[in-house]
């Protein structure tokens, strides 16, 4: 299949919250840029602890993951801005151990309408446009 990574920007939501709303200057957003591997099987973005700490996010508890080696206790955390390919979504954060690549799972793909693309070995829109994002809604009005 082929090893798929990209570029992502995660941000403290509070810093970006308070920025936005003038209460701190952009420039103190904490933030990281850092390449990320696409993992269709993880379900949280998955950052190295070091990054969790440099992004100053909030802990929310802690989740057993299954792993190849089995079950593992991992801490969560909360209050994360993730941005891919202009895409921006929130969303939880597990946390890794270091020397492990940050994972872009399923979750963030789905909030963002991005899918894998195994031949171009990129990330492209699912069923919108390339400024568009389409989400499922299966309701009747």
């Amino acid at each position: 299949m082929g090893r798929i990574t990209v570029k992502i920007k995660v941000e403290n939501l509070v810093d970006a919250l308070l920025a936005e709303r003038g209460e701190l200057p952009p420039e103190r957003v904490r933030s990281i840029e850092t390449d990320a591997m696409v993992d269709t099987g993880a379900t949280l973005l998955c950052l190295p602890s070091q990054n969790i700490a440099r992004l100053g996010l909030s802990l929310l508890g802690t989740r057993t993951a299954t792993t190849a080696t089995g079950p593992v206790k991992r801490r969560v955390f909360r209050g994360a801005q993730l941005t891919i390919m202009g895409r921006t979504c929130t969303i939880d954060v597990m946390e890794l151990e270091e020397g492990v690549p940050a994972l872009i799972s399923y979750i963030p793909l789905e909030n963002l309408d991005l899918q894998p693309d195994f031949k171009g070995k990129t990330l492209v829109p699912y069923r919108g446009s390339e400024d568009k994002i389409v989400m499922d809604l299966f309701f009747k009005e």
